[in-house]
C-alpha cells in the first residue's frame, strides 16, 4: 500500500468531544451563587397567587396551576398524576423565557430548585410524584423554548406536545432523564400510558442559541419536519420525521393514511451551524421521496450514528466512535465519513463519494451506482494506523472510481 495513496483520519479522534458553547450556558445554572438563610426563606414563602397563567404560559384545563417563585422565574404545578403516574397539562400556550420555567414535581413541603431557590412543594401531589409530565399545547401557536425547563423534586420524563410548532434557542432540562419535543398529537392507552404521536404536520426546529440535553439520558425529536440551524449537544439524540404514528417507547413508525397534505420539502434539514454531537446518534425521514439535508457536523462520541431517509440524503463531515449506518433512496456524501468500526452506506439508487468514507474495520457499500472521485479505504484506526482487519465491499450495477479504493485486507467488488 502506498502512503500517498492513504488518508489521515487523525482529526476524527477528538471531533466528538469538542467543548461546545452551549456547555458553558448550562454551567451558569449549576453555578447559582449561594444565598443567605434569609433569601432561602424569602424565596419559599413569597410566592406569587397561583394563576392560571403566567409570563408566556396559559393553562387551558383545570388542574394545572402556574406562580413565581421569590426570583420570578415561573413555577408550574403540575396535575395530579393518572394511574400510570403521567401528569397531563393542557396549556393554550406554552413558552419558557430565558430565565427558564419550573415543573414542580415536589410532593414534600418545601422543594431546592437550581432556577428558583427553595419553592413550596405542589398540594396536587399528596398521593405521590410524577414519572411523566406531559405538556400538551392545543391553543394555536408554536411554543418558543429560550430557557431551562427544571423538574423540582423527583425526577420525571418532560414531553412539549404542539402540533402548531416548537422552536428551541438555548433551551435545556435539568432533572429529567428523557426529553420529547413533538408535533405529534399524544395518545394514552386504556392504563393511562402514553401510548404513541400521532403525526400530521409541523416543525421542530432549533436554532440561535441551540439546545442542550448534554445532561438528559435520552432526547427525542418526534415532528413531520426537523430543522436544525443550530448546535445540539445530546447524550441519545433521536430525530423521527415523517408523517406517521410514532410509538413512545420505542420510536417504531408507522405510515398514517394520506391527507392529501402537502409534503415538506424536506424531512431533516440541517445548516452548516446545525451540528449534532450526541454519544449516539439515530436520524429517520420515513415520507417517500421527502429527503434528509445535513450540512453540520455529526459526531457520535459514545456509539453508533444510524441515518435512513426514504428520500435523498446528502450529508456532510460524520464521525463515530461506533458504526456507521446510511439507508436512503439516493445518498450524496459531500464531507469526510469516518466510524471507528464498520461503516454500511445503502442506497436504492445512486451513491457519489466526493470526500472519503474510512472505517476501522468493515465497509460495506450497496447501491445501483457508485461514483468515487474520493478514498474509501477499510482498516484506518482513529489514530491513523492501519490493522489487518479491514474489508472493503461494494455491490453495485456499476462503479466509477477516479479515486481510491482501499482495504487493509479484502477487497471485493461486485458490479
Amino acid at each position: 500500500m502506498h502512503e500517498s495513496l492513504t488518508m489521515d483520519v487523525r482529526q476524527f479522534a477528538f471531533l466528538a468531544r469538542q467543548p461546545s458553547a452551549a456547555l458553558k450556558r448550562r454551567d451558569a445554572f449549576f453555578g447559582l451563587p449561594k444565598r443567605g438563610l434569609a433569601l432561602i426563606l424569602a424565596n419559599a414563602l413569597f410566592w406569587q397567587p397561583l394563576l392560571a397563567q403566567a409570563e408566556g404560559i396559559v393553562v387551558s384545563a383545570p388542574g394545572t396551576t402556574v406562580g413565581a417563585a421569590g426570583n420570578g422565574v415561573p413555577v408550574v404545578n403540575i396535575a395530579t398524576p393518572n394511574g400510570a403516574g403521567l401528569s397531563h397539562n393542557q396549556f393554550k400556550d406554552y413558552n419558557v423565557g430565558p430565565n427558564g420555567v419550573i415543573l414542580n414535581n415536589g410532593n414534600g413541603a418545601m422543594v431546592n430548585t437550581q432556577l428558583g431557590g427553595i419553592i413550596v412543594g405542589n398540594p396536587n401531589l399528596k398521593g405521590g410524584a410524577a414519572n411523566v409530565i406531559l405538556n400538551e399545547v392545543n391553543g394555536g401557536s408554536p411554543s418558543q423554548l429560550r430557557g431551562y425547563t427544571e423538574v423540582a423534586g423527583q425526577s420525571a420524563k418532560v414531553i412539549v406536545a404542539n402540533p402548531y410548532g416548537v422552536t428551541c434557542s438555548g433551551c435545556g432540562f435539568i432533572n429529567t432523564p428523557n426529553v420529547t419535543l413533538t408535533t405529534g398529537k399524544p395518545v394514552l392507552d386504556a392504563s393511562g400510558q402514553l401510548q404513541r404521536y400521532e403525526v400530521d404536520g409541523g416543525a421542530v426546529t432549533i436554532d440561535g442559541q441551540g439546545l442542550n440535553a448534554s445532561n438528559v439520558e435520552r432526547f427525542d425529536i418526534i415532528t413531520r419536519s426537523a430543522k436544525i440551524n443550530a448546535q445540539i449537544n445530546a447524550r441519545e439524540l433521536n430525530v423521527i420525521a415523517g408523517r406517521n404514528d410514532v410509538d413512545a417507547q420505542s420510536l417504531k413508525t408507522t405510515a398514517r393514511a394520506d391527507d392529501g397534505s402537502a409534503k415538506p420539502e424536506l424531512a431533516i434539514d440541517s445548516s452548516a451551524l446545525g451540528g449534532m454531537y450526541a454519544g449516539a446518534i439515530k436520524l429517520v425521514g420515513t415520507e417517500a421521496g421527502v429527503g434528509v439535508k445535513l450540512d453540520g457536523t455529526l459526531a457520535a462520541s459514545g456509539g453508533d450514528i444510524q441515518l435512513d431517509a426514504n428520500g435523498r440524503l446528502s450529508m456532510a463531515q460524520t464521525v463515530a466512535t461506533g458504526n456507521v449506518k446510511v439507508t436512503a433512496q439516493n445518498v450524496d456524501l459531500t464531507d469526510k465519513v469516518y466510524a471507528n468500526g464498520n461503516v454500511q452506506v445503502t442506497s436504492a439508487q445512486a451513491l457519489v463519494n466526493r470526500k472519503s468514507i474510512a472505517a476501522g474495520q468493515r465497509i460495506e457499500i450497496n447501491a445501483a451506482s457508485v461514483n468515487n472521485p474520493g478514498i474509501i479505504e477499510a482498516g484506518v484506526a482513529a489514530d491513523n494506523s492501519r490493522n489487518t482487519t479491514g474489508d472493503l465491499v461494494v455491490n453495485a450495477q456499476t462503479v466509477t472510481t477516479s479515486g481510491n479504493l482501499l482495504a487493509s485486507r479484502a477487497l471485493a467488488i461486485t458490479a
